[in-house]
């Protein structure tokens, strides 16, 4: 035995080493923290600062205004226009499909929103989840909504989960591919929701109906968007619509936002 192992001792200490190197780049590759796809997608900002000023005009639309002209909206000067997706209780909208076509056709800045009933933030992440699908191989220059409005979220008792429900939403959408944002009331802006926990994550797009104008412009430092009526008549759609401003550049903020998930997705 002490001869065999004299005979081969450089064979057995070459062996002892690869085996050796062997353990320790397998052990380090186990331990080594993973680089996380979603994590680094989460540090893109997607919280927009308003301009001071009116950016754009636009409507926003639902099945309820009916067949549209998008033609006459685009030459009666507006900009853009948010479709609602769907709803929780409802499903997908029956007209988003052809409004995203005819406003894209118009030559319409297009954003989509979805009006959630859900009352946790397990509910909201999976209603996300369903706008993807919505959504899927469709471009948007402006924001996808989460539309949180509903007489249930009124309560100082929601004031955590409705916190949570939008993080939930909105996170989600962001790992989706878009870019996300939140529409709301001005009571529950103010009475329902943690603001310090979502202001510097999320962009907010609030109704407030002062006099059905937008002569007043105290909410250009605050909000990305203000829907100041809906009661607007616009040439084109035969029923009452929400008129909007925009005070934010939306389209060259979401194309930044795309180049840089491009430029992620192809580091992977």
């Amino acid at each position: 035995m002490k001869s065999f192992v004299i005979k081969y001792k450089k064979l057995i200490i070459f062996s002892a080493i690869i085996l050796a190197l062997v353990i320790i780049f397998t052990t380090a590759g186990l331990s080594a923290p993973s680089r996380s796809y979603s994590k680094i997608v989460d540090n893109i900002s997607t919280c927009s600062v308003p301009e001071g000023r009116v950016i754009s005009q636009g409507i926003d639309v639902s099945r309820y205004q009916g067949d549209i002209d998008f033609g006459k909206v685009k030459a009666s000067g507006y900009d853009f226009v948010i479709i609602r997706a769907g709803t929780s209780q409802g499903g997908k909208d029956k007209n988003f499909d052809a409004y995203y076509s005819g406003a894209i056709e118009a030559g319409l800045d297009v954003g989509c929103y979805y009006y959630t009933y859900s009352t946790t933030s397990k509910e909201a992440k999976r209603e996300a989840e369903e706008v993807l699908s919505y959504i899927e191989g469709k471009s948007f220059t402006y924001p996808v909504f989460f539309d949180i409005e509903h007489i249930e979220h009124q309560s100082y008792q929601r004031i955590d989960e409705n916190t949570a429900m939008i993080n939930a939403f909105c996170k989600c959408i962001k790992r989706g591919g878009y870019y996300p944002g939140v529409y709301t009331s001005n009571s529950i802006y103010n009475n329902y929701i943690d603001v310090s926990k979502v202001l510097n994550k999320w962009d907010f797009w609030i109704a407030i109906y002062r006099d059905y104008t937008y002569s007043y412009n105290g909410y250009s430092d605050i909000f990305s968007m203000w829907q100041y009526s809906n009661i607007g008549r616009v040439d084109g759609i035969n029923a009452d619509v929400d008129l909007n401003v925009c005070y934010v550049d939306y389209p060259k903020v979401i194309e930044e936002f795309n180049n840089k998930l491009t430029k992620i997705t192809n580091r992977h």
